[in-house]
């Protein structure tokens, strides 16, 4: 089975408004949107909250809707232009693959949101993280990389994956080893340059969707 393995946070949907409210929910604090589109979570726990593990767990079960004010925040996300039209005619040669970093208990969630901006769902493939590795991640006992992998591998094991687009570089690294021949990166252009796409093993770098038709 030919398959396209397609990112949902960031790459099809834009969450940028949704974590600037978690942000300020778990900080009690208002921030300028900025500081979200141009800094990496990380960076943002450091630069307010003096990398406090206790907010960066707050934070997450927030963003992951562990809590219900996560599920509240759910409407400020937006789809990116073109995205859904993209995949949709990927969908009429290949088996589109959704895979997020989300965890398992927003399945149903997911499939809402993705159907609600016109990404094709009936018989959608989800694969999403599970609560036990995001407790792992947070609990520092595993890394992105190494959760992203074995996600990754499960895919792998079950398809052939011939195309995969992604937002964050670090994970190219992952695509490349697989040996997926097209490694599409939809450039987040506010924290990253094309270079750090191409570097970590990127083939090609698009800043929108319209540009794959």
């Amino acid at each position: 089975m030919l398959a396209a393995v397609v990112d949902i946070d960031d790459t099809l949907v834009d969450t940028n408004r949704r974590r600037w409210a978690a942000w300020c929910h778990v900080l009690g604090r208002e921030l300028p949107l900025e500081v979200v589109e141009e800094h990496e979570s990380r960076n943002i726990l450091r630069m307010y909250a003096s990398s406090d593990s206790e907010v960066w767990e707050r934070f997450w079960k927030v963003l992951l809707c562990w809590e219900d004010a996560g599920i509240r925040l759910l409407n400020l996300d937006t789809a990116f232009s073109d995205a859904a039209n993209v995949v949709r005619r990927w969908g009429r040669e290949l088996r589109v693959v959704y895979f997020t970093g989300r965890s398992a208990n927003m399945y149903d969630l997911t499939l809402e949101e993705l159907g609600k901006f016109g990404f094709p769902v009936e018989e959608a493939d989800l694969v999403m993280m599970s609560l036990k590795d995001w407790n792992l991640y947070l609990k520092s006992k595993a890394s992105t990389i190494q959760l992203r992998s074995k996600l990754f591998s499960s895919v792998h094991a079950r398809c052939q994956i011939v195309r995969v687009v992604d937002d964050i570089p670090s994970f190219f690294p992952i695509y490349k080893e697989f040996k997926v021949p097209e490694r599409i990166a939809i450039q987040r252009s506010k924290i990253y340059s094309h270079q750090e796409y191409f570097s970590r093993g990127a083939t090609k770098v698009v800043n929108e969707w319209k540009q794959l038709f």
